[in-house]
């Protein structure tokens, strides 16, 4: 099922904020389309950004709820305006309640969560972190398009649980038989929607990346288990099954399949996290981001930009920045973008 229509522009007016990590009450104009927020490290410039995306998507990217609540305090809240629509976000005694335009809810309802695009300095590890991290990065770009992926997902994750159960317990092979046809499926699932997803994102990574580098260096992405001329299926997948069956039973655990899979960057042929250089390493990232980007475009996302602008020359700032005009632009930096036509909010130390 694909992502429901969504409103044609998101505009955020305006954000209150109160016991909200290092804020107690802090209130935001954003009545302009591009806001940089600037401000010492630890001034709370991120927190405002976390605030809206909370509003937006119902989630922080960054710890639970009750780990932004202000030390020594019992609650926090956030207030958003967004476009004719209100928004309010509490959280007291470890319950959220979410409340738009009067109708509360204890969650936020899928119809209402937003689109954004959203850059936090994290995701500079993704060249050089765990697998998983890649995994999880991909999948959630997928689960944004594809709101039934996520239900995929999901439904892998608790087959995968059995069926490693079942394996610990030394069960027999006819025992695992009906969790593997699961398990095909499914696994079959992730790995077509990863593979077309990678294959969308290698039509113009590299075209992006040198658009903000000024280099005419190689980008692509890669699925390490599976050749891209190799014919992934059911059949192929539950066959693989087969062959491991006993060793997965000696060593307790399923050892192929999705939740095993990685994928890498190549960087003009060579392994990006071997040969990149910091500043390589971060436009290739806001490659990747300008791409999803595109992929949102549709659903006109806010555009979340955390710590964007480090490692940049004013030259590498302008390129950057023109990528992302056609939609409202929240940045945080410590420093001003320099002729730009961005509204300035400084903040000072919390």
């Amino acid at each position: 099922m694909s992502v429901e229509a969504q409103p044609s522009q998101i505009l955020i007016k305006s954000l209150r904020v109160q016991n909200f990590r290092r804020h107690q009450d802090f209130s935001l104009d954003l009545d302009n389309k591009n806001t940089i927020i600037t401000g010492e490290n630890g001034s709370g410039k991120t927190s405002l950004i976390e605030a809206i995306y909370i509003a937006l998507a119902g989630k922080s990217w960054r710890s639970n709820f009750s780990e932004i609540t202000r030390r020594g305090a019992k609650w926090w809240r956030a207030d958003v305006e967004l476009g004719h629509e209100k928004r309010v976000i509490k959280f007291q005694n470890q319950q959220k309640q979410f409340k738009i335009d009067g109708d509360e809810s204890k969650i936020l309802p899928k119809t209402k969560r937003r689109q954004t695009v959203l850059f936090e300095p994290n995701h500079l590890n993704l060249l050089s972190g765990s697998p998983s991290r890649r995994r999880d990065f991909f999948d959630k770009l997928i689960a944004d398009q594809n709101y039934s992926y996520q239900k995929t997902l999901r439904q892998f994750d608790r087959v995968l649980k059995q069926r490693n159960t079942l394996l610990k317990n030394a069960a027999p092979r006819d025992q695992l038989f009906t969790w593997d046809i699961q398990f095909t499926n499914l696994a079959a699932e992730i790995v077509a929607a990863r593979r077309q997803t990678i294959d969308k994102i290698n039509q113009t990574i590299s075209d992006e990346y040198q658009k903000i580098a000024f280099k005419n260096d190689k980008i692509q992405l890669a699925y390490d288990y599976y050749s891209d001329s190799f014919a992934v299926n059911r059949q192929t997948i539950l066959d693989e099954l087969t062959r491991n069956f006993s060793r997965e039973v000696a060593c307790g655990h399923t050892s192929i399949g999705p939740h095993q899979h990685d994928i890498s960057f190549v960087f003009n042929s060579k392994p990006a996290e071997l040969t990149v250089s910091r500043g390589e390493n971060r436009t290739i990232i806001l490659a990747l981001k300008k791409i999803e980007y595109e992929m949102k475009k549709s659903t006109r996302p806010l555009i979340l930009l955390d710590d964007i602008l480090s490692e940049f020359d004013e030259k590498h700032q302008r390129n950057l920045m023109k990528s992302f005009f056609d939609n409202q632009v929240i940045i945080t930096s410590v420093k001003a973008i320099k002729n730009h036509k961005f509204k300035e909010v400084k903040i000072q130390n919390v």
